[in-house]
């Protein structure tokens, strides 16, 4: 029962009025209230508490930058970088350089051994059976990620997402074992076991962490660790500040994912803290979701069963994100042959130059590729276009704007009776349409294929490009309209709108945007099959409208024959660029739309309801970061738009 009302709580939205209330106090800023019944434990809190009074004016970041460096004699730190504390508005936590440093020069070299490395293998795998019901709870998960990896060629899903799950439950369960051993009154409080002695051994790294669900201390104010991720946003700005946009449908998957994970893990969780508040485990597994999300990496090498796993690595994690000129990237080196130290996390984390790097830059490392409504959902940010950079938007398949008789003009009686409109057409045919498109442009790249191998001809090696792997493939992704005005009132429900996503380098400047013209018409030329099957599908619901047969299905040869350019009787190609620049100019309209009535809700919500001044501020930093996600998709669109009438 109690397991049911902790999924409850969180299903039921209670987390995001909790949210508002959550804090964390920096290691300098708690106040321990240690009391024992035995001389041991009370001797262990009085040094604690004394080297706490010795580190209060000390950030939780620098202190774990000095002391990881203690305990880890092997580690190397290039005399010409240091940590930098600054205020998040000012860049937070960061690494400078204070002196010049040349290209190709190790800056940071880590044995993971010796730092503390968090990953969830090593720390199950010392776990007794039996002795803890999360940790049990989590290997059972672990096992059922690890089978799936090994089944993954006969055709099973990977279970690479609850793995990473697992490195999440795992930080929340420390966390929450390390709350308890910091503020018991005695040590019968606190089991002892596995858990309570992880948690100390990593407890630096563990306080590093804005985690822990621990009131603020008297005279601090409210802090929030992730106010921009999308798990801590109230259902409304969700619903209101992302309206229409990629990141609204990632938000939703995150959300609902993180859901369900907690509804599997409420009854070890409240077992294993029976004595703490759901509000409190809830915190706690919302910001390990965060941390582990935005934090963790993982290396082709594979710390894990085919590098599937993650890891958590104090100070090489303080390094900030910079896709556009990163100026370090992070190698894991080993011996020659020295595979069974890669399995079992040993090794060196060696951070290197990829540039000059002059004194008083910042050091950054590229987290990977990402489109701006997928990064912010792990990372709760949009990077600034500095120069240049790659992005994507989605452009629809079927534009709302298209009409059964296009060449027709409509009496007023079909108008008001919508009888011209392909909206509940294109509606009740969705997923046949769908999957249609993508079965068509699968037997066009057949087709194409086989011709090449028929005519012996060898296919032209591609020009090495910095093109994000992602954007080979196609990708169709659903968003959902508001219906047409004209039959909004008796079919009031949200359209489902197929789109395609595309991707490009778009720049700062249009001088920079029209020197990568090559990439415009590769993107463009990228997803013109499957806009040449949507041609033919709109076209063959016309001619049967026409005829008067609403009910014939849709021909998908015809469709994979428009996608290949087999039917020499009508130009695709033109069908299809006419058919993006409709679903470039619905698309751009929609954003814009939604745009507005995002800006307007902002206004009303600030005023109609009473916020504090923290709440008013995390949610002009969610309006902020909404604008910089449909401003980067915009950036696309104009692009290929642009790009769309040169071709003509």
């Amino acid at each position: 029962m109690a397991g049911r009302t902790l999924a409850a709580a969180l299903l039921l939205g209670i987390i995001a009025q909790k949210s508002s209330a959550f804090s964390f106090s920096p290691p300098s800023q708690r106040t321990h209230h240690y009391a024992s019944s035995s001389c041991l434990y009370f001797s262990r809190a009085v040094k604690e508490n004394e080297q706490h009074q010795n580190q209060q004016q000390q950030h939780s970041h620098s202190l774990l930058w000095e002391k990881t460096l203690e305990v880890a004699p092997d580690s190397y730190v290039n005399p010409a970088i240091d940590l930098a504390i600054r205020p998040p508005e000012k860049g937070g936590t960061g690494i400078l350089a204070i002196d010049d440093v040349k290209k190709d020069t190790i800056v940071l070299c880590l044995p993971l051994e010796q730092v503390g490395m968090i990953d969830a293998a090593s720390i199950l795998d010392s776990a007794p059976e039996g002795e803890d019901a999360v940790f049990d709870m989590l290997n059972v998960m672990w096992n059922k990620g690890v089978a799936s990896e090994k089944n993954k060629k006969k055709g099973e899903d990977t279970q690479e997402g609850k793995r990473l799950a697992v490195l999440v439950g795992i930080i929340a369960h420390l966390q929450l074992t390390r709350y308890k051993d910091k503020t018991a009154w005695t040590a019968n409080e606190v089991k002892e076991g596995h858990a309570l002695e992880e948690s100390r051994r990593l407890g630096l790294f563990l306080d590093a962490m804005p985690l822990l669900p621990q009131q603020s201390a008297p005279n601090n104010p409210l802090q929030h660790p992730f106010p921009t991720h999308f798990l801590y946003w109230d259902d409304d700005e969700i619903e209101q500040l992302l309206q229409g946009t990629m990141a609204q449908t990632k938000a939703r998957e995150v959300r609902a994912g993180v859901g369900l994970v907690i509804r599997e893990w409420s009854a070890a969780f409240l077992k294993e803290h029976s004595s703490m508040k759901q509000s409190e485990i809830l915190n706690a597994i919302f910001s390990a979701f965060t941390a582990v999300l935005s934090r963790s990496f993982g290396d082709e090498a594979g710390r894990d069963l085919d590098g599937a796993g993650r890891m958590l690595v104090p100070l090489v994690d303080m390094l900030n994100h910079d896709s556009e000129e990163p100026n370090v990237s992070w190698q894991w080196h080993v011996g020659e042959g020295d595979e069974e130290k890669i399995k079992a996390g040993r090794g060196d984390i060696a951070v290197t130059t990829l540039k000059d790097v002059k004194k008083g830059e910042e050091l950054y490392k590229c987290y990977g590729w990402r489109p701006a409504w997928d990064i912010a959902s792990s990372y709760g940010f949009v990077p600034r276009l500095k120069k240049e950079r790659w992005e994507c938007s989605v452009i629809p398949l079927f534009p709302a704007v298209l009409d059964l008789a296009p060449d027709v003009i409509a009496t007023p009686n079909q108008i008001s009776n919508d009888e011209t409109s392909l909206d509940l057409l294109l509606e009740s045919n969705y997923g046949v349409l769908v999957k249609a498109v993508l079965a068509a442009v699968d037997a066009a790249n057949e087709i194409e294929a086989r011709q090449n191998t028929d005519s012996g001809s060898e296919i032209a090696s591609k020009v090495k490009t910095d093109r994000p792997a992602q954007l080979d493939r196609l990708e169709v992704v659903s968003l959902f309209r508001p219906p047409p005005a004209l039959t909004a009132n008796d079919f009031p429900f949200a359209r489902r709108q197929p789109c395609v996503v595309v991707g490009t380098k778009i720049g700062a400047s249009d001088q920079i945007t029209s020197s990568n013209q090559q990439y415009h018409r590769e993107a463009l030329k990228k997803v013109l099959p499957a806009y040449r099957a949507a041609a033919s599908a709109i076209a063959q619901l016309r001619l049967n409208h026409k005829n008067g047969d609403s009910s014939s299905s849709i021909q998908a040869s015809q469709m994979a024959m428009a996608a290949a350019s087999l039917d020499k009787g009508t130009d695709w190609d033109e069908a299809a660029l006419k058919l993006i620049r409709l679903g470039i100019n619905d698309r751009i309209q929609t954003i814009k739309g939604d745009g507005k009535a995002a800006s307007t809700w902002l206004a009303q919500s600030t005023t109609v309801r009473r916020l504090d001044e923290i709440s008013l501020q995390h949610r002009q930093f969610r309006a902020d970061m909404s604008s910089d996600i449909r401003e980067a998709e915009l950036n696309v669109l104009h692009t290929l738009y642009n790009e769309l009438n040169t071709l003509a």
